[in-house]
């Protein structure tokens, strides 16, 4: 059985976009944005590629890094989601690890809907 999903943090932290776009400007934001997004796929399908091979150390660590990168642009729930892998994995249960990385995919898309539209407004 898997835990319920904790409640979680706003999408996006716009103080932290506003941040990037204050150092790189809108097209830098949006280009930090277009890293971010081709990291995010790879990360978010490796984990999905470790916890079907039953890979939790792998998956663990790749969560870390999902983690990190999202915080880095203000996805806060995603970050969150990073670390309820991170920690279900360390705690052996790739089934609550599995139902957080579709947590965590949707998390993305949602952060990334809301970053454009933040941008978009400014």
């Amino acid at each position: 059985m898997t835990e319920p999903l904790k409640s979680s943090p706003a999408a996006l932290q716009e103080e932290q976009v506003d941040g990037l776009v204050a150092a790189a400007g809108a097209d830098g934001a949006m280009a930090i944005l277009d890293a971010f997004n081709r990291s995010t796929v790879e990360l978010l399908n490796a984990i999905g590629e470790n916890l079907r091979e039953g890979l939790l150390d792998d998956a663990s660590r790749t969560a870390h890094a999902l983690k990190g990168s999202a915080a880095n642009v203000g996805a806060a729930a995603l970050a969150e989601s990073g670390t309820e892998i991170e920690e279900a994995c360390k705690n052996g249960d790739g089934a609550v690890a599995s139902a957080r990385l579709s947590d965590a995919q949707q998390r993305y898309l949602t952060f990334c809907e809301a970053f454009k539209a933040h941008l978009e407004k400014r």
